[in-house]
């Protein structure tokens, strides 16, 4: 059975243990995946540790690459979809096994279902079963749909009711993933959303329209406090996603990218050839899952722990000098060598990023990127972006978030005025850039309180009180709190305004003490706010309650600015003045 307590991690994994531990499919057998469940099983389990399951073999389903195995069975795990279905129906046609128990990740069409009995002519096909696990996994409390192009979704110039096909696919692969993200939990939550966001209400209405329409499958047992469903909109906090990360996690996304679990170093100068590529997973790496919220200070000294315990176990591996010593090495060696690829690993990344906090004078960045989202100065503030605008050192793309921050901050026609004229003195071709995020984000467009006029501002100073650093001094680096804590600081207080948040039949008003809530924040989220769902986690822990974090993909400032000056250039056909491919305009 699924995972009840709000674990991304356990509720996937225990879906595909559920899969190879099946009695039907005893012995040893084979495993058929699709390409978006290829990642989704990654993240929660190795192959190794697939393998040691009694799964012979792994591959994509559509794939020819052997001769017929009759004497194997095969679990398929694939999404619901059209192509899925006729990749299906062509290995059904002939089949490469003996027999096939398939599952589903999703609910399944009977129309769908029809259709592959249809094909079965062989009658290989033994079991057919919808198991929840469509989303991916990423932390215990974390989870997105790996999903680009829904920021997009947010800017006004998009016709809700006359969605491109690109666009319809994205948002329809929202609404499928969240109702699979409820059914693993086996949560029927009351639903609320912001109501100034359109995105955020119709993804509302359509969730508890499917909810209703598969009643059958949402008739779990109701806990005396029902759970929530929040549903927000990115462009009500578009601060968070263009501010520099200071905790091992973030960091390692915002500098380098960290994608289904994985870190590309191919471009690292010097890099071992074993380096190029390393995985980075809470679930595979005990090193990491304990100090990916650790500070840039504090993750330093983790590392260098962890050398100095891999030192003096390569010393105490040089003392062999009987062949019980040589036993004891060889029953040590599988241990050892997986510590010194962790060392290498680790040590690598703090070296990269420490090189690129240098080479980036992200220290100096950062500084005012937290005093712009923390604090008000609109004279001091334009000094010190200008000064920082002007030095050589400093990329444009971080000039460009400098930027857009301050532009965000204070929004006046003569604040614009300013900052485009020192992007263009800069040489940073941007203006274009700053008008595409005030249209999606700017004060006119979105909901709440960013930067504190109704109390946010004490809310974030309160908070900032508990941030420290090393040696118990507070860290400026990471003074922000992003707005969804406040949001849900109102939320289990049952202080949430009805003025800013509306909510769908069964309109239940909610009860004064919650217990289990789903976030989804449609147009992504980030490491920082899962960093701090974490923390809210561990207060709330000892009352029973929890928060499961979730958007159509984890954003770091590349990715979010990428999606929103293609957002504008997809409304306004045409070659643009300026373009952004990541890190350089």
């Amino acid at each position: 059975m699924a995972a009840t307590t709000m674990d991304a991690i356990g509720a996937v994994r225990s879906y595909v243990e559920k899969i190879i531990m099946d009695g039907q499919l005893d012995g040893m057998k084979a495993l058929l995946l699709d390409a978006e469940t290829t990642k989704i099983i990654s993240m929660v389990l190795s192959q190794s540790q697939i393998l040691e399951k009694q799964v012979f073999l792994v591959e994509q389903l559509g794939a020819k690459g052997h001769e017929k195995m009759a004497h194997l069975k095969a679990a398929v795990l694939i999404r619901p979809t059209v192509r899925n279905l006729e990749l299906l129906k062509t290995e059904l046609k002939t089949p490469q096994y003996g027999e096939y128990h398939i599952f589903f990740t999703n609910i399944t069409s009977s129309d769908l279902l029809d259709r592959l009995a249809e094909a079965d002519e062989h009658e290989v096909v033994q079991q057919v079963h919808e198991y929840y696990a469509d989303y991916l996994a990423i932390n215990d409390n974390l989870f997105h749909f790996n999903l680009s192009g829904a920021v997009g979704l947010s800017s006004k110039s998009i016709n809700l009711a006359n969605m491109s096909p690109k666009t319809a696919a994205v948002y329809q692969r929202s609404v499928d993933g969240l109702l699979a993200v409820l059914l693993s939990m086996k949560k029927k939550p009351l639903i609320r959303f912001v109501k100034k966001s359109e995105i955020a209400e119709k993804l509302a209405r359509d969730v508890a329209t499917r909810m209703q329409h598969e009643d059958g499958l949402f008739d779990f047992r109701q806990p005396s406090v029902p759970p929530v469903l929040l549903i927000l909109d990115r462009k009500d906090d578009p601060v968070t996603p263009l501010l520099s990360q200071w905790t091992y996690q973030a960091m390692v996304h915002e500098l380098m990218g960290l994608f289904e679990n994985r870190v590309d170093l191919e471009r690292v100068p010097g890099v071992r050839d074993d380096m190029k590529q390393v995985v980075l997973s809470v679930t595979s790496d005990a090193f990491f899952a304990q100090h990916m919220h650790a500070n840039f200070g504090e993750i330093c000294m983790a590392v260098k722990g962890l050398v100095d315990t891999y030192k003096h176990s390569s010393k105490q591996n040089e003392n062999i000098e009987s062949i019980e010593d040589m036993q004891r090495f060889v029953d040590k060696y599988a241990e050892f060598r997986a510590q010194s690829v962790t060392v290498s690993k680790h040590v690598t990344l703090m070296g990269e990023l420490n090189r690129l906090i240098e080479v980036q004078g992200l220290m100096d960045v950062s500084t005012l990127e937290q005093d712009m989202a923390c604090n008000d100065d609109a004279a001091g503030h334009l000094r010190e972006l200008a000064l920082r605008l002007r030095k050589a050192a400093i990329a444009p793309a971080n000039k460009l978030r400098l930027a857009l921050l301050y532009a965000l901050r204070y929004e006046s026609p003569a604040a614009i005025k300013s900052v485009k004229e020192l992007l263009l003195e800069a040489g940073v071709p941007s203006g274009e850039a700053v008008t595409a995020m005030l249209q999606y984000g700017g004060a006119a467009a979105r909901a709440g309180d960013l930067f504190g006029d109704k109390g946010l501002k004490k809310f974030i100073k309160a908070m900032a009180q508990v941030t420290q650093g090393l040696q118990g001094v507070q860290c400026v680096l990471t003074q922000h709190v992003p707005p969804l804590i406040k949001t849900l600081d109102l939320l289990f207080k049952g202080a949430l305004p009805d003025a800013d948040f509306g909510a769908f039949q069964p309109a239940t008003p909610l009860p004064k003490k919650l217990k289990d809530v789903v976030v989804y924040v449609t147009g992504g989220v980030t490491f920082e706010e899962s960093l701090k769902v974490a923390e809210l986690n561990a207060k709330l822990a000892p009352q029973g309650q929890r928060v499961l974090l979730g958007g159509p993909m984890i954003h770091n400032s590349e990715s979010f600015l990428k999606e929103l000056l293609e957002s504008v250039e997809t409304a306004a056909p045409g070659p643009p003045s300026w373009k952004y491919d990541g890190k350089h305009l």
